[in-house]
């Protein structure tokens, strides 16, 4: 039987690669194996991978010829790991520079409510006023109703638009409590890690300590 050139480079290729796979894994045990393959689709086997295959896919091949997991670069998720831990420390130098005890902590606190409480009070105020003339608006139109008289389409919209007013301003009232909460816990935490970082001992730990 007459066998084509072209099976039987084939074959002499697939006989050079085991070949060379299993001199690599006699010789060198502890050694690291590349299985990777060229643009023609022939598969070649080594202990590095030439320049012109470094971005195509590869795989390890251990000892006994069998494929390995994919190696996870740990430094990855270290790098993150450092970059919050220096984040964190960043946070740490930047309180210690700017408050001397606690109680800087709540006057800069209560500072900072200051100006959002002014303006939920201007809130309140704009509400109560846009409440009275809606009032006052819905009185003159049942007066007309108990005459009789048709309400004016001005007056319809007069009290549809003090209705939307009211609304908005209990929308606003609703973000600036919760902005105002936002700014509570935000100074909570920073006091917390505060005393943590003065102490030493973890806000937790101190907690526990104070129940017992």
């Amino acid at each position: 039987m007459h066998r084509s050139p072209h099976l039987s480079i084939i074959v002499f290729a697939l006989a050079i690669s085991s070949s060379m796979l299993l001199s690599a894994a006699e010789n060198k045990p502890a050694g690291k194996i590349i299985k990777w393959v060229d643009e023609n689709g022939v598969t070649h086997y080594g202990d590095t991978i030439p320049p012109q295959y470094a971005g195509k896919p590869s795989t390890n091949i251990n000892s006994r010829g069998m494929p390995q997991r994919d190696h996870v670069d740990k430094s990855v998720g270290n790098e993150v790991n450092t970059n919050k831990e220096t984040e964190q420390s960043r946070r740490d130098r930047t309180l210690q520079s700017v408050y001397s005890s606690e109680q800087e902590i709540d006057l800069a606190r209560d500072r900072n409510l200051q100006m959002d409480q002014v303006m939920l009070e201007g809130l309140e105020q704009r509400k109560l006023s846009a409440s009275s003339r809606l009032q006052n608006l819905k009185q003159s139109a049942a007066d007309l109703g108990k005459r009789n008289k048709p309400i004016p389409e001005e007056l319809k919209k007069d009290i549809k638009d003090v209705n939307l007013e009211i609304g908005k301003i209990d929308e606003q009232i609703v973000e600036r409590k919760q902005h105002m909460d936002a700014t509570r816990q935000r100074f909570d935490n920073d006091r917390k890690r505060f005393t943590e970082l003065k102490t030493g001992v973890p806000a937790s730990d101190s907690a526990g300590q104070q129940r017992q």
